[in-house]
């Protein structure tokens, strides 16, 4: 029985079929948010999940020159370690795996897809394709260290790097995001440049490099590609929802799933409102935002919180 029990929270609650359901509501979420935000009445409830029937019925076309066998290998790793991802990010007050050190291998699995996006624009040979894989490649040194010294103060004041720990270290509202403003603010722009949303969305600038690393990929591949973006952000913000906004802290322990989504949606429609606010920034400007001002104030934050603490 407790082998059913663990092999239906593995595939159906809260596993794989949630997380591949709840990303497309949430690509619905964030692009509704969005259109109701520029005045435009946006997509039904269903529209991302026809973007992906569609997308999987269409002729899987290989560019000439290209290597087959590993364009059609990595949207297939990207998914499973985003999928990976989520299984370790709690949903409500459960995570299917828990233990010491999963924030850190979450953020390490989180990075998998940002490396096969690189190799994906590399191995087709087209400008937008290899220049938006470099693109990708230098966000990616850009972003991840301001994003793991956001998510570090946490860790180093709740003195754990679980997040079901990191979630406990938050109950009665003690929440993270309270005692570290900078370090949430700092920690959400590293997301949102790993998660390549606007303003820090320059490996798939459309006005200048068409879809960037995607731009020569469609039908089955192109597919695994949207929903690993997909299932990406759903994980990302799980995590900061973890970290920061105490997961399902609530008096009722009943209420936490509830509270929980409400957290997660109310985090995308914040993403859809910096995305409707603010422009896209050049690559040089990313790069100088991060080690500039992100960096050093992710250093501020930890280094207070470990004096603090000490």
């Amino acid at each position: 029985m407790h082998t059913l029990l663990t092999l239906g929270e593995l595939l159906l609650f809260p596993g794989l079929a949630y997380l591949v359901t709840v990303a497309l509501l949430l690509a619905w979420v964030d692009r509704k948010a969005l259109a109701v935000l520029q005045g435009r009445v946006g997509p039904p409830i269903y529209q991302p999940l026809a973007d992906l029937l569609k997308l999987l019925g269409k002729e899987d076309l290989d560019t000439e020159g290209s290597d087959a066998r590993l364009a059609a290998l990595l949207p297939m790793i990207s998914l499973a370690c985003a999928l990976t991802a989520g299984l370790m990010t709690p949903v409500g007050n459960h995570a299917v795996i828990s233990f010491e050190g999963d924030l850190m291998v979450t953020l390490f699995l989180l990075s998998v897809p940002t490396l096969g996006l690189f190799l994906a624009g590399w191995i087709v040979p087209s400008v937008y394709n290899m220049l938006g894989g470099n693109r990708s490649l230098l966000q990616y040194f850009c972003y991840e260290v301001p994003l793991l010294l956001g998510l570090a103060g946490p860790a180093a004041l709740a003195r754990t790097w679980r997040l079901a720990a990191l979630m406990s270290a938050q109950s009665a509202y003690h929440w993270h995001v309270l005692a570290m403003p900078v370090g949430f603010a700092v920690a959400t722009l590293g997301l949102i440049g790993k998660l390549e949303r606007v303003p820090l969305d320059t490996p798939h600038a459309k006005a200048e490099i068409g879809a960037g690393p995607l731009t020569e990929y469609s039908g089955r591949k192109l597919a695994l590609w949207r929903l690993t973006a997909w299932v990406q952000t759903l994980v990302g913000i799980n995590l900061m929802v973890a970290v920061y906004l105490g997961g399902a802290d609530v008096v009722w322990p009943y209420w936490g799933f509830g509270v929980y989504a409400v957290k997660v949606v109310g985090y995308m429609g914040g993403l859809a409102l910096v995305q409707a606010l603010y422009a896209r920034l050049r690559v040089d400007q990313v790069a100088e935002m991060s080690w500039r001002l992100l960096v050093p104030l992710g250093l501020l934050q930890l280094a207070v919180t470990v004096w603090m603490g000490a």
